[in-house]
């Protein structure tokens, strides 16, 4: 089994390779992140621009090519902000004209918060967050809700390039979505009700903001991956966003790390220290498997049928 696939996001499009070993058992391997911005807009409009729709469907035409030519098939999801415009249905159907019929789909919050959790924590163990472009998951043992902000869309709402002037914009909308602190389902937001998020459950976190932000707790200035949890300190979060803010754009346009994520690192960090405030949660670990790990391995179960 040779599968490469497509995690089409708010802010990028990310791949995946998935191969079987001589045992039949499945290995991912891969990853890659192509920012494209496909959110960009959408609070204002309602609809994906042709400019970021063509830079996303050039992405995955030319991926799609290279590794079709050494016999993989592709799969893709959409998550968020095909989710949500008015004209995702067109954009899906332009993907499947590249990769073939049936073999994309635009997964629902429920969904999308699913694979989240059997990628990144598959035992239930912990109480995931993942910050994406366009929405935010929280997924617990018993209940997966989609919230529709995330940091592509955070900054439409936001358009600073201040923290503080951020989090007064984003707190009373985060707090009309996310709802009081002890976060009673509402079941008018929450994709899945149920129950009230513990502050004693440990929290595990997914997406490009929560990694990139562990790895600059860590002084790191390069991407470097690395197996299991990264833990974010919240004192460590508050002094790295605020030297990310003092700093300027022009400045951590500069960090490598920060080179496709320069401008929407705050608006993201933004909602993770909000989410943080709110749990009374003084950490919260990072890891690199996701929804997209999540996703490759259900594909491998239905296909190996």
């Amino acid at each position: 089994m040779k599968l490469l696939v497509f995690d089409i996001g708010s802010n990028s499009v990310r791949t995946a390779r998935l191969t079987t070993d001589e045992l039949g058992l499945p290995q991912l391997s891969g990853k890659r992140v192509y920012t494209t911005r496909l959110a960009e807009g959408l609070s204002e409009t309602g609809a994906l621009s042709q400019s970021r729709i063509l830079q996303s469907l050039l992405v995955i035409r030319s991926v799609h090519a290279e590794l079709a030519a050494q016999g993989f098939l592709s799969y893709a999801y959409a998550t968020s902000a095909v989710r949500d415009a008015s004209n995702g249905l067109d954009f899906i159907a332009s993907v499947e004209q590249i990769i073939g019929k049936s073999h994309a789909r635009i997964l629902t919050g429920a969904e999308e918060a699913a694979f989240a959790q059997q990628g990144a924590d598959p035992d239930r163990t912990h109480t995931i967050i993942d910050i994406g472009g366009g929405s935010t998951q929280i997924v617990r043992a018993t209940s997966r809700e989609s919230w529709p902000i995330g940091c592509v869309r955070a900054k439409d709402l936001a358009p600073y390039d201040d923290l503080a002037m951020i989090s007064s914009a984003l707190y009373p909308i985060l707090s009309g979505l996310f709802g009081p602190p002890d976060f009673d389902a509402r079941p008018d937001r929450a994709t899945v009700s149920g129950g009230k998020l513990s502050m004693a459950e440990q929290l595990l976190g997914v997406g490009g903001t929560i990694t990139t932000l562990a790895l600059l707790c860590e002084g790191q200035t390069s991407f470097l991956p690395w197996k299991g949890e990264k833990r974010i300190e919240f004192p460590a979060l508050r002094a790295v966003l605020g030297a990310l803010s003092d700093m300027g754009d022009a400045a951590r346009a500069r960090i490598p790390l920060l080179k496709d994520r320069h401008d929407i690192i705050l608006h993201g960090g933004a909602i993770l220290q909000y989410l943080m405030e709110k749990l009374s949660c003084m950490h919260i670990d990072a890891t690199l498997s996701d929804g997209l790990d999540g996703y490759a391995m259900h594909l491998y179960h239905t296909l190996s049928r």
